[in-house]
């Protein structure tokens, strides 16, 4: 049994106490109580205390989707692209080129980035290989809803329909529940273009019926939306509302080009959604034009925050990704209440457990629940002084802060180091994984 200490203890539970010169006592897997330091310390016999008075101690941080596989591509494709040009010259061929082993890598690098910036559990954007690739989950211990590719409409990465399903239910049955409990998995049909309506039916049904969350690409950018028009007469959300195929199972990612029938339609069905903000400003999709988040805010839609990929967002800084959307909410509508940061911080930490389905598990510091734990140093300039601390954690944290990081009762990240892996190691296997990747494509370097 330990204790975990901190200036501020931030529980985001249901009245979003926060304790001052706070604790959490943690034993084995979970926390069994949270609040002041001084009155745990009598009431609990703890052998080592981590943290000190200069610590934020938050829930761990939730990653609603990202594209693992991806981040050996960070910088790879050229700057300036549209996103139909970008996802079918270069991120397709870049998925097509992927040994098991450059997966594996991959998956190992983005864990790690994950870890370094407090993120304790996030969603898996689908995998090629993931019978190897989660291995890796030994290494580095985070918490994982993994996927697989899913599509059947595709001359890249081909699949039937058959096929796709068999992929996801076959991870279904072998995984759900490995590592410690640490692993499930969600299903991720990449979007209404790509998959047809016999696979989309199968893979939703499939996945209400056992209890998995789904996630799929909807109205991500302008042209998807007029291809969906074109080919059925009807939005992304409108084509899965009138399918049945919309429901509290089911997240919506990215969501930008949306109607306000659109949003009546993702109101009625319970959907959440899950918006990546980097990679939508990076791409010019028009989040700031045409996002209509604040409104959805309004109507009490579900919203989580995704760092989606390294070569969309460049990071997977979900503190930053926090500030940046919550800034932009505010801007779009020139509403500076919508949203508060008492609210915003559950889009990274309890709104985003519950969009994985893992809420009544992680998400906030609560008595039984895991011990997913993240502790900031408050010992920088953009935090002193620090006397509305959900106003620190929103606009001023950044993933830089991130000391300490425990999942499931273990210390994973200590001193800014994580721990049991050899950094330098892995970031030259990384970038001669990355050359050889880049020379089989043809890319070159821009200098």
């Amino acid at each position: 049994m330990f204790i975990v200490r901190g200036r501020f203890v931030v529980t985001v539970d249901e009245v979003n106490r926060v304790f001052r010169d706070g604790g959490v006592v943690v034993e084995g897997d979970r926390i069994v109580d949270v609040g002041f330091f001084e009155d745990l310390k009598k009431r609990y016999r703890c052998d080592m205390v981590v943290g000190d008075e200069w610590k934020i101690v938050l829930p761990g941080l939730v990653n609603c989707h990202y594209h693992s596989r991806e981040q050996l591509s960070q910088t790879m494709f050229p700057d300036g692209l549209g996103e139909t040009t970008w996802f079918n010259n270069f991120c397709l061929p870049y998925h097509a080129a992927l040994t098991p082993e450059e997966e594996k890598t991959a998956f190992r690098l983005a864990l790690y980035a994950m870890a370094l910036n407090g993120v304790t559990t996030f969603a898996d954007g689908g995998l090629l290989y993931p019978s190897t690739t989660l291995e890796t989950l030994d290494e580095i211990p985070l918490r994982c809803l993994a996927s697989t590719w899913c599509w059947d409409r595709a001359d890249i990465i081909p699949k039937t329909a058959e096929e796709a399903f068999e992929e996801l239910t076959h991870l279904h049955r072998e995984f759900r529940g490995g590592f410690g409990g640490r692993l499930d998995v969600c299903a991720t049909p990449i979007s209404v273009t790509t998959c047809s309506q016999k696979l989309l039916r199968q893979v939703v049904e499939w996945a209400r019926e056992n209890n998995v969350k789904t996630f799929i690409h909807v109205s991500s950018f302008r042209e998807e939306v007029e291809k969906a028009l074109s080919t059925f007469g009807v939005t992304p959300v409108q084509y899965l509302f009138e399918r049945g195929l919309l429901s509290r199972d089911v997240n919506i990612l990215h969501s930008i080009h949306l109607s306000m029938d659109d949003v009546a339609r993702i109101v009625s069905s319970g959907a959440g959604v899950v918006s990546c903000p980097y990679s939508s400003l990076k791409k010019g999709k028009g989040i700031s034009v045409r996002g209509v988040f604040p409104e959805m805010l309004a109507e009490g839609v579900r919203v989580g925050l995704g760092g989606d990929g390294a070569p969309s967002a460049q990071h997977v800084d979900m503190l930053r990704t926090l500030s940046l959307f919550t800034g932009l909410c505010r801007d779009i509508r020139m509403n500076a209440s919508l949203p508060l940061a008492k609210d915003a911080i559950r889009f990274v930490t309890s709104t985003a457990a519950d969009l994985l389905g893992l809420g009544h598990r992680v998400g906030s510091l609560e008595k039984g629940k895991k011990a997913d734990i993240v502790l900031l140093d408050m010992r920088f300039p953009d935090f002193i002084p620090v006397l509305d601390v959900l106003q620190s954690v929103v606009f001023s944290a950044t993933g830089a802060a991130v000391d300490t990081v425990i999942v499931d009762g273990r210390v994973v990240v200590e001193g800014r180091r994580v721990i049991g892996v050899d950094a330098e190691r892995l970031f030259r296997e990384s970038e001669a994984a990355a050359e050889k990747i880049a020379e089989r494509l043809g890319l070159q370097r821009p200098m």
